[in-house]
Formats: C-alpha cells, sequence, structure tokens
C-alpha cells in the first residue's frame, strides 16, 4: 500500500477530528480544505472519490473512509503511534472503547448537537424548529450526566491514560457545546481546556481554519 495519506476537508468540528488525530499520532499527509457547503464536495472530481459528497475524507492508498470516527480508528490502528496513544490489547479494550465511540457519536454528536444544528443554524435547510433546538440541548446534558460516573472513573482520559479516538471525538463535541453557548460541568470544562492545551488540538485548529 502507498504511505500518501490525504485528509479532505476543512471548517467543521469533524473535520478538525481528523486533522488533530493526524497531528497526535506524527502523519505526514496532504490536506484538501474544502468546505462542507461550498459546492465543493459536489464537484465531479470529489464525487468521483467520495459519492457521499461528505467531509472529512480520508484516502489511503485504495483505503478510503467518509466517517470521522471511523478515519480516527483506522489512523491509530494502520500506522505506528506515539505511547501517549490507546491502541486495544484485547478483545474487551476494543470493545469498551468502540462503545465510548459509538454512544458520543450517536447521543451526543448526532441526537443532541447535530439536532440544534439542523434546526438553528441550518434552519434556512431543514426548517426553523426551536422545540427541537431545545430538545437537543436537554437530552446532550442528560446523556453528559449519563456517562459522568465512569468519565470521572477512566481519568485523566476515557481510556484511562493514553489518550483515544474516543476523546477526540468527545472533545470536539464540547467544543461543539461550547460554540452554541451550552452550560458544561466544571470538571468536563477542566477535561476540554486540557484536551485544547494540547499542541496536535491547535495545529489542527490553525489547519482547519478557512
Amino acid at each position: 500500500m502507498t504511505n500518501s495519506i490525504e485528509l479532505w476537508g476543512a471548517g467543521t468540528v469533524r473535520t478538525h477530528r481528523t486533522l488533530w488525530m493526524a497531528h497526535e499520532i506524527g502523519l505526514t499527509f496532504t490536506h484538501m480544505p474544502i468546505e462542507a457547503r461550498t459546492g465543493e464536495t459536489k464537484e465531479p472530481g470529489y464525487l468521483a472519490l467520495n459519492p457521499r459528497h461528505k467531509v472529512p475524507f480520508l484516502r489511503h492508498g485504495e483505503v478510503v473512509l467518509t466517517e470521522s470516527a471511523a478515519i480516527l480508528i483506522y489512523m491509530t490502528e494502520a500506522f505506528d503511534i506515539p505511547g501517549h496513544i490507546f491502541r486495544a490489547g484485547d478483545m474487551v479494550q476494543r470493545a469498551r472503547h468502540l462503545e465510548w465511540c459509538f454512544f458520543i457519536m450517536s447521543e451526543l454528536d448526532a441526537n443532541g448537537l447535530y439536532t440544534m444544528r439542523r434546526h438553528g443554524p441550518l434552519k434556512h435547510l431543514y426548517g426553523d424548529a426551536p422545540v427541537a433546538v431545545d430538545g437537543g440541548q436537554t437530552y446532550f446534558l442528560y446523556q453528559l450526566e449519563r456517562m459522568e460516573r465512569q468519565a470521572r472513573a477512566a481519568a485523566p482520559f476515557l481510556m484511562g491514560e493514553r489518550l483515544s479516538p474516543a476523546d477526540v471525538l468527545f472533545a470536539s463535541c464540547l467544543d461543539w457545546a461550547l460554540r452554541y453557548d451550552i452550560p458544561l460541568p466544571a470538571y468536563l470544562m477542566d477535561y476540554f481546556y486540557m484536551m485544547a492545551a494540547r499542541p496536535a488540538y491547535r495545529a489542527a485548529t490553525e489547519m482547519n481554519e478557512v
């Protein structure tokens, strides 16, 4: 397989995730900073690569991936990684890590935050629905409460001593929540500030800005 790695996409929390993990691992990659709603993802050349016309998008040789969580997990399993990055040592560890990833992507990202985005900033596309926006925030905060005990027990990161894809997904959701002025408990603010201080986070932020 070729060593060439391409990461497509910029300007969103989800594209930031992939750039962040790439910097954490120390990957050498080519960044294609196309945006989600400029028409660039529907150009024929991009559609030939990614018929789903979404970002982020990873291409590594013949491997193509279009979901941010899958991209992060692939990065930690396909490449040499530094010692501070989590890689499951057995089936149970892998299942527990995937459990976090699925929870974050379904309950926090999709059902909570993206509901708010769909009927708030994107209401011109999906309809103005203040009740849905309020419900999305309530649901997001409820799910944060449900995960508190487990998250506190695992500290400093969700899988213990090493940063994992689940942490990148989670921190990006907290980043998103703060942009929507959602009040977060103190322990999560501390967690987010710890993550946002990481050099890889800052490098990704600079690269993700358009």
